[in-house]
């Protein structure tokens, strides 16, 4: 009958486990194609996501370990009836925040902002930063 070898385990040693799941976070969607070369890729994402409220963030690193994207994001609800027996949320207002590091060092900051109670409420608005979003 075959043994395995026995193989002290070492501490010391962290290698990724090639079934952890990364999260798939589309950081290039809202990036205009001709930007895409100008800005710093990320490599690995930590998503934070609020239990409580629609809201959540997303920070990108680089092979640095350094903050290169970064998005947030909330949503505002209102409370509405279906024939006055049935309660449910519908969102009225979307905010979203999504920065990319540029080879330069600035960031390129791309701001939504969705009202739904407003007709033609759809707002973008392209700015670019010294430092990365808080």
């Amino acid at each position: 009958m075959f043994q395995a070898p026995a193989v002290k385990p070492s501490h010391d040693v962290h290698a990724p486990c090639p079934f952890a799941s990364q999260p798939q976070v589309a950081w290039s969607d809202e990036l205009p194609t001709a930007l895409q070369a100008l800005v710093v890729v990320p490599l690995r994402f930590q998503v934070f996501e609020d239990y409580e409220l629609r809201a959540g963030r997303v920070t990108g690193c680089d092979q640095h370990q350094q903050p290169c994207y970064c998005a947030s994001h909330f949503v505002l609800t209102d409370l509405r009836s279906d024939d006055d027996d049935v309660f449910y949320e519908a969102p009225v207002y979307t905010e979203s925040q999504t920065a990319w590091r540029l080879l330069d060092g600035r960031w390129l900051v791309c701001h939504t902002t969705v009202d739904r109670i407003k007709p033609g409420g759809v707002h973008t608005r392209y700015v670019l930063s010294p430092t990365m979003p808080r």
